[in-house]
């Protein structure tokens, strides 16, 4: 019995780029299926349940950060954004949106497959962990729900915020070099932005200072992070 390919929806209202991710993508063996707007993103998504999503920002509307945040309100499917700006803050807002990475335009056809591969093998890998609740401190993680608890009340965390606190607060003592917690995040340091980690550690930081004065995370310098006690 021939096993059916892992779909990949990608949505970007050029025709070219559409047509640029398809050919790297196909000969990895994934099955690319297409979306030129946001409406048309949605439908797809909720008919197919792609097993990854990649999103570019401007579409029209809804853009690309609106489609991202509502995928986000049922699914924890790895969404790649895709953008021709290179601000730090537009990095900061596709995380904020619910991003797992980002890649800047224009991108080579290698580097795109390995950021998507990447993705697809750390979600298998962290869809086998589950039905535990892992503690430090204060802090508690529900390998289930993927919520982290502060003091007893529930944040909610994208996908990528989870899997950076859960290396952190499953080895509480130990500080995680940058390549490693990249690695767990499913994504690479060589391929991605120098401010995408501290990016997403600022992000993990703000929810938490929302509801706690308790600090979590303590950047090590040209190193890494590390778990703070509490």
């Amino acid at each position: 019995m021939k096993m059916s390919k892992e779909q990949i929806l990608v949505v970007d209202d050029n025709e070219d780029i559409r047509f640029f991710v398809k050919s790297a993508l196909t000969p990895e063996g994934f099955d690319v299926i297409e979306a030129a707007d946001g409406k048309k993103a949605l439908e797809l998504f909720k008919k197919r349940e792609p097993s990854l999503i990649i999103l570019d920002l401007s579409i029209g509307q809804p853009d690309g950060f609106e489609v991202c945040r509502e995928i986000r309100k049922s699914s924890t499917v790895p969404i790649i954004m895709l953008t021709s700006h290179v601000e730090e803050m537009d990095e900061a807002m596709c995380l904020a949106a619910g991003a797992d990475d980002y890649i800047t335009k224009p991108v080579s056809a290698r580097i795109l497959a390995l950021r998507t591969t990447t993705q697809m093998r750390h979600r298998a890998a962290q869809n086998k962990v589950q039905g535990a609740v892992i503690t430090a401190g204060a802090l508690s993680l529900n390998t289930d729900t993927r919520e982290l608890t502060v003091d007893k009340k529930r944040i909610e965390l994208t996908r990528t915020e989870y899997d950076f606190l859960h290396l952190l607060i499953g080895n509480p003592k130990r500080v995680f070099t940058r390549e490693q917690i990249a690695e767990a995040i499913g994504t690479s340091v060589e391929y991605s932005s120098d401010h995408l980690l501290d990016t997403h550690a600022s992000r993990i930081r703000m929810k938490i200072k929302e509801i706690s004065d308790i600090k979590v995370l303590h950047a090590v310098r040209g190193v890494g992070y590390r778990l703070l006690s509490n």
